[in-house]
């Protein structure tokens, strides 16, 4: 439809030829309807689109089903000062999708994030070196 429908027609009627960039978004346009073709689940559909779209970004899940937005690359050190900076300074550890990971241990999309906290712990200057939101970044840094 893009390149033989409306889009054909503007750029006929501009009378220029389609930019690189025009040209990438052609190619996108025909990836997604082969995905769309091939793939019988909509929602694997979806996720094939999102991920193409946010490739930057992760999206992953509190205990409770919230979904929380992060960077690629992104912590369970992140993930607890999204909730609240108390939380973030008294991580000792984390579950991820059930199962104990290290605190750099990099959030992929889908996981369900459950922080373990102690009212004895301090921020490590250490987190600096892994986390990617800036949040953690002021408060880090007490040493532990």
């Amino acid at each position: 439809m893009a390149e033989e429908g409306i889009a054909a027609h503007w750029k006929y009627k501009e009378g220029s030829a389609a930019s690189k960039i025009d040209e990438k978004q052609f190619s996108w346009l025909r990836q997604l309807l082969e995905w769309q073709k091939n793939l019988d689940d909509p929602k694997e559909f979806m996720e094939s689109v999102r991920m193409d779209l946010f490739p930057n970004e992760v999206y992953v899940f509190t205990p409770k089903g919230a979904v929380r937005e992060f960077p690629k690359g992104a912590t369970p050190i992140d993930f607890a000062y999204s909730i609240h900076s108390e939380i973030g300074d008294k991580c000792i550890g984390a579950r991820v999708n059930g199962r104990m990971v290290p605190i750099r241990y990099q959030l992929k999309n889908g996981d369900i994030v459950e922080i373990m906290t102690s009212s004895k712990h301090h921020p490590s200057k250490d987190w600096l070196d892994f986390v990617v939101t800036p949040r953690p970044r002021p408060k880090s840094g007490s040493g532990s």
